[in-house]
């Protein structure tokens, strides 16, 4: 059973207000309601809100949804346990970013940088991509909407179509947006390499609050 004290616990307080929605409600009874098993387990669906208060939020890091695989998916946005090995997307993202590593816990990043490592659909059926991309759509959207009207500056760094497509509830005029191909094997062929897509991160990272990005894993 999936209960909202499960999903919530350890997050940090200044999230409630978004988090804690009648939406939510009605999502985690639809979730009970699924014989197959969804990830990530319950207690990881909000791990990205559990590291830094919502105004210290810098950089949303905008996926998806999560990994399929059970042994995968962790909460966060590309992510994976320090056990697993390395799925495709991530593997596109060291390359484009010159990293060699075999680590693919991300949570360094989180820490380190505020990243909100995110994705627009906090669940997923066990073995079917993009399974709840509607079950998560409006409660996603209004958080997008919330951080935007309550943090002073972000980088929105959105990853795919489904990531984009949450530009509209983004002040533009405040926050600054990157858009970028998902780094799928599926797709990540049609621009991601030789984007230089983190190197445009770490300028604006830099111009707006003043120091370097940490990307030690």
């Amino acid at each position: 059973m999936i209960t909202k004290n499960i999903i919530i616990k350890d997050t940090k307080k200044s999230w409630n207000s978004s988090l804690n929605t009648p939406e939510l409600d009605s999502i985690i009874n639809k979730l009970n309601s699924y014989k197959t098993p969804i990830l990530p387990k319950p207690i990881h669906i909000f791990e990205c809100f559990k590291y830094f208060e919502l105004k210290d939020t810098k950089v949303v890091i905008l996926g998806q949804d999560p990994y399929i695989n059970d042994c995968e998916a962790m909460g966060l946005s590309f992510s994976v346990p320090k056990k697993c090995s390395l799925p495709p997307s991530l593997k596109n993202i060291f390359k484009e970013l010159g990293i060699d590593t075999k680590v693919g816990d991300l949570s360094k990043w989180v820490k380190n940088n505020q990243f909100l490592m995110l994705n627009t659909a906090l669940t997923v059926l066990e073995g079917k991509s993009n399974s709840h991309k509607n079950l998560w759509m409006k409660y996603i959207n209004q958080l997008i909407n919330n951080i935007s009207n309550m943090v002073p500056k972000v980088i929105f760094v959105l990853l795919g179509n489904n990531a984009q497509s949450k530009i509209k509830f983004i002040d533009e005029k405040k926050h600054v947006i990157i858009k970028g191909i998902h780094p799928s094997p599926l797709s990540a062929y049609r621009g991601f390499h030789g984007s230089g897509i983190f190197d445009i991160l770490d300028d604006e990272y830099y111009r707006l609050f003043g120091r370097e990005i940490n990307w030690e894993l």
